[in-house]
């Protein structure tokens, strides 16, 4: 598959710090990433490399293109950790946050531009809020609204940070499902950084483990298998993670798991 996002040797200081050293990948199209690691691990400052909102040693290519190049930022999606929408009490509409993912725009709403707005408010099931006070949303309503923000110029890329922080049990559910929809059905490519390990772990394809440089990066299966995922997690942790063990405890991998083989449970 052609490469959607790739890094090359970064590094990024803070105040002569290290946060990342020496951190390679290669995204590929259609893959979806969930990024894990310890806090203070660099995940949040290595997405802000990504997007070009710092400044590190080394290199990156969105769709082989080199960012300081990049152009075509309407093929990337962000959804940040915590949204200046969301801290403001500003009394704005939910379609009209929806309407500022919209880059370049003039003044006045076009009617293609009020059809993006509506299909991606379709895809996130919030076109019945559309007229609603963004603030009287529920918070979950509100992420799934911030979600449709990042969808609306049709990316091709959707890098998300901690999107289900403040979420519930159920609103996360939801969230997690639609973002898998979004990847198996459009084949957008996603980058996302969780604690919610149990719940993406169905959705996603590999697993990028970051504690200042990348420990691991690949499949769910090799994920199962790796040695510095097991020494970094436990091998309980990392069983549970990867989400190929049912609640019987039947592993897919069968006897080529290393776990399965010492008479390991991962129910």
């Amino acid at each position: 598959m052609p490469s959607a996002l790739r890094a090359e040797n970064l590094h990024f200081a803070y105040t002569r710090v290290p946060v990342l050293e020496n951190v390679s990948f290669d995204v590929q199209r259609g893959d979806y990433v969930g990024i894990i690691g310890p806090n203070g691990g660099g995940k949040t400052t290595l997405l802000k490399l990504l997007l070009g909102l710092e400044k590190g040693r080394g290199k990156i290519f969105l769709f082989d293109t080199p960012l300081e190049q990049f152009r075509a930022w309407h093929k990337i999606g962000y959804l940040a950790q915590k949204s200046p929408v969301s801290q403001s009490r500003f009394p704005i509409s939910a379609q009209e946050v929806v309407l500022m993912g919209l880059a370049q725009r003039g003044s006045g709403v076009s009617v293609g531009e009020l059809k993006q707005v509506h299909e991606a408010m379709q895809k996130t099931h919030t076109r019945q809020y559309a007229g609603t006070i963004f603030h009287d949303l529920s918070i979950g309503q509100q992420q799934r609204v911030l979600l449709a923000r990042a969808l609306v110029s049709n990316p091709e890329i959707l890098i998300l940070d901690e999107p289900s922080t403040a979420l519930d049990a159920q609103s996360r559910e939801m969230f997690f499902d639609l973002l898998g929809e979004l990847n198996k059905q459009q084949g957008v490519t996603i980058l996302l950084i969780t604690h919610d390990t149990g719940e993406v772990g169905k959705h996603i394809s590999k697993f990028m483990y970051i504690d200042k440089t990348v420990i691991f990066f690949g499949t769910k299966q090799e994920f199962c298998h790796s040695a510095a995922v097991a020494k970094q997690l436990g091998p309980f942790a990392q069983h549970t993670i990867d989400h190929l063990h049912n609640h019987h405890g039947h592993c897919p991998l069968g006897e080529d798991c290393q776990e399965c083989a010492h008479g390991g449970n991962h129910a």
